[in-house]
């Protein structure tokens, strides 16, 4: 067994098929793109190359710009909100004497739950006539507390936040509470020796030391924001009035429906340097250092 792991065929058995795969889905397809976005392009004519016309229309180009908004809209909600509540339902999870595997499976179950399935679960529950939300706020307050969720301009997108957020949030609770219950008790211990009260352990100890996890929730939060797509897409497909239009969405629409492929792959392009330049100033700005205990 020994010898066979020492023979540099057998890794290369296993890397090569990988790395195909790799190219074939993740390498080819960004390529290609970023060629097509120098081409006007319907899909079945001749290509006639257009150098950087698609990209200056990006700049021109106002359902894009709202589009952009949008998502930084998505990114925003999810780092004022979210990842402060992941924190704080992390450290009430750890606090937890009993049942905390229980919590731990609740606040998952989620996560594991298709987002298609999740859309329209929240389609439902927004229904203005049937859906829950509405019904509940009838019983409460009357007609007039009923709202259209997915097809008023102005509630649309948080209600996409709101069903969001709560598919996702699970994931990033379960990373934070691993990186909490992996702190030594003699930290704990050592802090309640000297009367530091719980909120100033949270605060200056617990916070600290779970900075490098917060990092990677930044930068996943930040990449998962640029590039969301299927819950708007089934939820709203981008409306109504483009008021929930994403990057994402409008590049599918624009490619595949107005068959400007060219101008379409111009957005993908636009947004995977979008993500690279987000994602490599936020670890200039904030570097991920070892924590030593």
């Amino acid at each position: 067994m020994y010898q066979a792991l020492r023979n540099p065929w057998i890794y290369m058995a296993f890397i090569v098929p990988t790395l195909l795969l790799y190219g074939l889905f993740f390498l080819y397809p960004v390529v290609v793109s970023f060629i097509y976005g120098f081409y006007q392009w319907d899909g079945i004519s001749e290509k006639v190359f257009i150098g950087i016309d698609n990209f200056t229309r990006l700049i021109h180009d106002e359902v894009f710009l709202k589009s952009l908004g949008n998502n930084f809209y998505f990114m925003a909600f999810s780092l004022i909100v979210n990842i402060p509540l992941v924190f704080l339902i992390a450290i009430m999870v750890s606090k937890a004497r009993r049942m905390r595997g229980f919590y731990k499976s609740a606040v998952f179950v989620p996560v594991v739950i298709s987002t298609a399935t999740v859309a329209i679960l929240f389609g439902v529950l927004y229904n203005y006539e049937s859906g829950m939300i509405n019904q509940v706020l009838r019983a409460i307050g009357g007609e007039s507390w009923a709202k259209e969720w997915l097809s008023d301009p102005h509630l649309a997108m948080l209600s996409i936040l709101i069903a969001n957020a709560w598919q996702n949030i699970g994931f990033f609770i379960v990373l934070c509470l691993a990186a909490i219950l992996n702190i030594p008790k003699e930290i704990g211990e050592a802090a309640k020796i000297d009367g530091v009260n719980a909120w100033s352990e949270t605060w200056k100890i617990t916070l600290p030391l779970v900075r490098p996890i917060l990092f990677v929730m930044l930068l996943l939060t930040v990449s998962g924001t640029l590039k969301v797509l299927d819950i708007v897409q089934i939820m709203t497909n981008g409306g109504p009035f483009q008021s929930t239009e994403v990057m994402s969405t409008y590049a599918l629409k624009v490619g595949f429906r107005s068959l400007e492929l060219g101008y379409g792959s111009a957005i993908g392009v636009a947004m995977f340097i979008l993500i690279l330049a987000m994602t490599a100033i936020l670890q200039r700005v904030s570097k991920s250092e070892e924590v030593q205990y």
